[in-house]
């Protein structure tokens, strides 16, 4: 939508037209080339990338597409019908690094950032004095990580600019590699006629249907009405039949929470379970000690464990009770860790608390260090008592399955061990 502005000047008011304009960054096969910025004589091969959680093709190269590659195949496939195709294991971790980092470029170029599935971004840009915007864009796509431009130019990341949200991702796809296509509100309509509804955001079995239907393009679609599209698909019909017919959605922007973090790089990679328990409290322990996290108690935490091969583990544990101190928030997180299956020595650990509110009502230890003289008393009352009774009669608490639903499961009483 046009909005307008008036500005007073000496020979009077002026109306200077406001438009938005919404840039879709777009980085075809994200994980591939994540992998050739990386591996820059992988370029022009038939190539693809594992899953690492299933032996299925998470993404392909154009070369092995083309001898009959795809993505969600599974891997003895794709090598009978590739013998020479050269199989990657996915790296999860280096793929969410690197978006981040593009992300953290595009937010530092321009107000509003959104953030889509990987190797997508939105950003909203509004022409307040009607001027051409192909320099902005063009240095916007400019401001992004170097690497990723030394891909081939299929790889290349490229920008997409028209009035609304999906119409700029249908121009990313067009757009050359390293290079921009804009669509003005005159014609975006026609654009997106002529394009096939594989391009919707949908499920797939909707596409299935719409392609058996004979409703191949987007232009059959929009030209259904719209009461009979939702009346067959659903809801899913009709956002379907607003996107084809152009209608603009608000770019949303990632929220920045008050987190804390713990972070600790590993000289050499770790495959004893106990050192990396042992590292990874250390780490919980440099996040506690944040100012940040002075006076406060955390709701969440995010456990990341990254492998020495780029994959990681990823746990992200909500607290029944808001934690403060690092024993609790420790006891909670340390069985994560303990039962976590590592399939590679671990390289870096990461422990991210979130959720963060003024910690009110949190009751600290009985008896703080400070306090070390009477703890020796009390232990030795304790073992008169237990050399008098032949037992100790006193018991202690102690935290067993602190995240079971059932209360009597979390806390057991046993006997005060000297």
């Amino acid at each position: 939508m046009a909005l307008s502005q008036v500005v007073v000047s000496p020979e009077g008011p002026t109306l200077l037209e406001r438009r938005s304009e919404v840039g879709c960054l777009l980085v075809p096969r994200f994980p591939l080339a994540c992998e050739v910025a990386e591996r820059p004589w992988l370029a022009g091969l038939p190539v693809a990338v594992a899953d690492p959680s299933s032996p299925v093709v998470w993404t392909a190269s154009p070369e092995a597409e083309a001898e009959g590659v795809a993505p969600g195949q599974p891997l003895s496939e794709a090598l009978g019908r590739c013998p020479s195709l050269a199989v990657l294991e996915g790296r999860p971790a280096r793929y969410a690094s690197v978006a981040e980092e593009v992300m953290a470029c595009l937010e530092g170029a321009a107000p509003g950032v959104e953030e889509g599935p990987p190797g997508v971004a939105w950003v909203e840009r509004v022409d307040r004095l009607g001027s051409s915007s192909q320099g902005w864009w063009a240095g916007l796509l400019a401001c992004l990580p170097p690497h990723l431009g030394r891909v081939p130019p299929r790889l290349q990341p490229r920008l997409g600019v028209a009035p609304a949200k999906f119409a700029a991702l249908v121009a990313a796809h067009g757009a050359p590699g390293g290079g921009i296509l804009a669509l003005e509100a005159e014609s975006m309509a026609a654009y997106l006629e002529r394009q096939p509804v594989a391009v919707l955001p949908v499920p797939a079995e909707v596409r299935r249907r719409l392609v058996l239907m004979g409703i191949t393009t987007l232009g059959r679609l929009s030209g259904l009405p719209r009461s009979a599209v939702v009346a067959q698909f659903g809801p899913v019909g009709g956002r379907a039949w607003d996107l084809a017919r152009g209608q603009a959605e608000p770019v949303r922007p990632r929220a920045h929470p008050v987190k804390v973090v713990g972070r600790l790089l590993l000289s050499e990679p770790l495959s004893s379970r106990e050192a990396l328990l042992a590292a990874a409290e250390q780490t919980l322990s440099r996040a506690v000690r944040q100012p940040r996290f002075r006076g406060r108690a955390a709701r969440r935490a995010r456990l990341l464990a990254v492998d020495e091969r780029g994959g990681a583990y990823d746990r992200t544990v909500t607290f029944k009770s808001a934690l403060a101190g690092r024993r609790a928030l420790w006891t909670v997180l340390r069985p994560y860790l303990a039962e976590a299956r590592l399939p590679a020595p671990v390289s870096e650990i990461s422990i991210e608390l979130d959720g963060l509110c003024p910690q009110r009502g949190q009751q600290g230890e009985l008896l703080p260090p400070r306090m070390a003289p009477q703890r020796e008393r009390l232990e030795e009352c304790l073992r008169q008592l237990k050399a008098r009774y032949g037992y100790c009669p006193v018991g202690r608490v102690v935290a067993v399955e602190p995240w079971s639903r059932i209360p009597e499961r979390r806390l057991a009483l046993i006997d005060f061990d000297l």
